[in-house]
């Protein structure tokens, strides 16, 4: 999953066509020798964005986040999940995002809710230098769902999506509804049969050994 944070410039007024706001944009260079980037915004009319999009003036610079895409010929493509002007500047106070990597945890069976699907599993990240090990357990819907109800222990992951808090009885719960999952090859060293264990807190170091962050 590609997410952008970009600043803008509108350079043409929004049209509507079959459903969806679209506005063209450029980025905002950061000298002079810069060239801009073409930028689309593309989003849902009745989307709350897709409504801040269609009041966008000509020159107005905004601040957008969301998912991207390149075409052909060079513009960039997103749908937004926010656009901040000096009016909505407190909306930029709601981005609510997690990103969850690590091997994964037992395989668990996929669920039927109504017309839809969705699998809880649990992922399970540990630092080279820390023995404790921390687990996520990730809700995953429809085709999301069957893909991570169907990976074998300890495949490599990076699970992108928002994070909540739900109530039962006296206890509450975090949950982490995922909206985009990146599976990642093994490394040479293949994990073990048991890669993760929820209940020991433990995960081998083969299930994560090929993720490397560093920048």
């Amino acid at each position: 999953m590609n997410v952008f944070l970009l600043g803008l410039r509108v350079t043409d007024s929004a049209m509507v066509e079959d459903g969806k706001v679209n506005v063209i944009a450029e980025s905002l260079p950061s000298s002079n020798k810069k060239i801009s980037t073409k930028v689309q915004l593309i989003q849902k009319e009745d989307h709350y964005v897709g409504k801040l999009l269609k009041d966008l003036d000509e020159k107005q610079e905004v601040l957008a986040i969301g998912p991207t895409k390149a075409t052909p010929d060079g513009v960039i493509q997103m749908q937004p999940m926010l656009v901040v002007t000096p009016e909505n500047f407190s909306d930029i106070l709601a981005i609510n995002t997690f990103m969850a990597c690590g091997g994964l945890g037992p395989k668990s069976e996929e669920s039927e809710v109504g017309d839809s699907t969705v699998t809880n599993r649990s992922i399970a990240w540990q630092a080279p230098d820390d023995k404790e090990t921390n687990w996520f357990k990730l809700t995953a819907w429809n085709q999301h769902s069957k893909q991570l109800s169907e990976l074998p222990n300890g495949t490599p992951t990076i699970a992108v999506g928002r994070v909540s808090t739900s109530e039962k009885g006296e206890k509450q719960y975090l949950n982490y509804a995922v909206d985009q999952i990146l599976y990642l090859p093994k490394g040479t060293k293949s994990a073990p049969k048991k890669a993760a264990d929820p209940e020991k807190g433990q995960v081998a170091a083969a299930a994560i050994g090929s993720i490397n962050f560093s920048l």
